[in-house]
């Protein structure tokens, strides 16, 4: 199995036969009680020099919410479009995430997903089964996406919950 298909096997794991927008609402007060326990040395240490401190994971996911805003809207209205990826360590030194404040960035999360979720939230049942051809994932429904991203969530809750143990 590719790393690809691992990751994304990985990511669906934690969805399974739970609503993903129940999901992506906890996210940001499970990240709240996270942080409130952290030390500042706890949130900007890294792991390991390949992989990002708690800080870092919180502005990737406040900066995925702000691509995944636009990918849902994207594709509800020009269904079959062509969804481009990026590369989340260019992201992440252009935007410089280690130095960002990690009470920043999930004011920035929350804001953006709620966005997210009233606008889901709306969706007709064919508007959820609009789709994007994704360059890395192939042909993806918003379901898709609005699962994927509970999972992806859960992913880095459970990266943020090992750094703190």
């Amino acid at each position: 199995m590719s790393d690809t298909a691992e990751y994304l096997a990985r990511i669906r794991s934690y969805t399974q036969s739970k609503d993903p927008l129940e999901l992506q609402r906890q996210t940001p007060a499970l990240l709240d009680e996270l942080l409130s326990s952290a030390s500042g040395e706890q949130l900007t240490r890294r792991p390991s020099a390949n992989r990002w401190s708690i800080a870092e994971i919180v502005a990737h996911l406040a900066e995925d919410e702000i691509a995944t805003a636009w990918r849902y809207r994207q594709m509800v209205e020009h269904n079959g479009i062509e969804l481009a990826g990026f590369d989340q360590n260019l992201w992440a030194c252009l935007g410089d995430y280690a130095s960002r404040s990690p009470e920043d960035s999930v004011s920035m999360f929350r804001l953006i997903r709620g966005a997210n979720l009233q606008f889901l939230s709306k969706l007709s049942a064919e508007q959820w089964e609009c789709f994007g051809i994704h360059a890395e994932r192939g042909h993806i429904t918003v379901r898709d996406l609005a699962v994927h991203m509970a999972g992806h969530d859960a992913n880095h809750i459970e990266q943020i919950r090992k750094i703190l143990s």
